[in-house]
């Protein structure tokens, strides 16, 4: 991989840090220097913030509920008041599958919630942080994506759904702060991991042919927080793809379209 120059943020803020690649993102963040801010719905941000203090770390945490996103926005601004760090990213790795099944067994009751959690509970951390990002004209911002994104998935039809939207608010958030300094905005397809959500993906019925071990899409974070080059910005990135190439070098993507939502023809 080439050498990436460090341009590492100071302060990263991490949903989904209570288990999983969010918790792993956490840890890694506070041990290569970072102050980090762990959300999760439950208290186990609190036990990561816990874990990361206990290994010499900064963390604080939020335990808070995407769901309602509103009271997150507000949350989160509250904390982000008189921040002095400079360079902030954020990880948004927080997810909810959703119902399981076709659209006429399940509940729209329950799509609704996927929908809250994944898109506009995600959406509105970063509407929170963006005065600070703006102010300080720098930022990095990473969402997950995941089964769906890039092909039908009906066996989770509103995380399948709520993942495409993210593709979408991505490419748009790119267009929003391009002139505004120097920012990346880009969204992860991190692999099929062993997590609690793939447990549940199976216990479901889901064939999971080849996984993908969780220091991969924990490299690719580290990576994109901490580089330079914006040229992975507005893009939809498996962890897979040839990324290090454009990420740590000076190559730009081959194709304007590439690694986004289009249509194929």
């Amino acid at each position: 991989m080439a050498h990436i120059p460090s341009s590492r943020p100071e302060l990263v803020v991490v949903t989904g840090a209570g288990r999983g690649i969010g918790r792993a993102v956490a840890m890694d963040a506070a041990a290569r220097g970072a102050m980090v801010l762990c959300i999760s719905r439950t208290a186990t941000c609190t036990d990561t913030a816990h874990a990361i203090r206990d290994a010499g770390g900064r963390a604080e945490s939020l335990p808070l509920d995407l769901a309602n996103y509103s009271n997150v926005r507000d949350t989160v601004a509250e904390w982000m008041q008189d921040r002095e760090e400079s360079h902030i990213g954020l990880v948004l790795a927080a997810g909810f599958l959703g119902p399981s099944g076709p659209l006429i067994a399940t509940q729209l009751e329950d799509w609704d919630r996927a929908w809250r959690t994944n898109v506009l509970g995600n959406l509105a951390v970063v509407q929170a942080c963006l005065p600070a990002l703006e102010a300080n004209r720098w930022g990095r911002i990473l969402f997950f994506s995941g089964g769906g994104a890039a092909y039908a998935y009906p066996l989770f039809p509103a995380y399948s759904i709520a993942k495409t939207a993210l593709v979408r608010a991505v490419e748009n958030l790119h267009e929003d702060l391009k002139q505004s300094g120097e920012f990346a905005v880009a969204i992860l397809a991190p692999g099929a991991v062993e997590t609690q959500m793939l447990a549940e993906v199976r216990a479901s019925g889901a064939e999971v042919r080849t996984t993908v071990p969780i220091e991969e899409p924990v490299a690719f974070v580290q990576s994109f927080l901490s580089s330079p080059n914006c040229g992975l910005s507005g893009r939809f990135v498996h962890v897979r793809d040839g990324w290090p190439e454009i990420l740590c070098g000076d190559r730009s993507p081959a194709r304007d379209d590439l690694w986004k939502l289009r249509r194929v023809e």
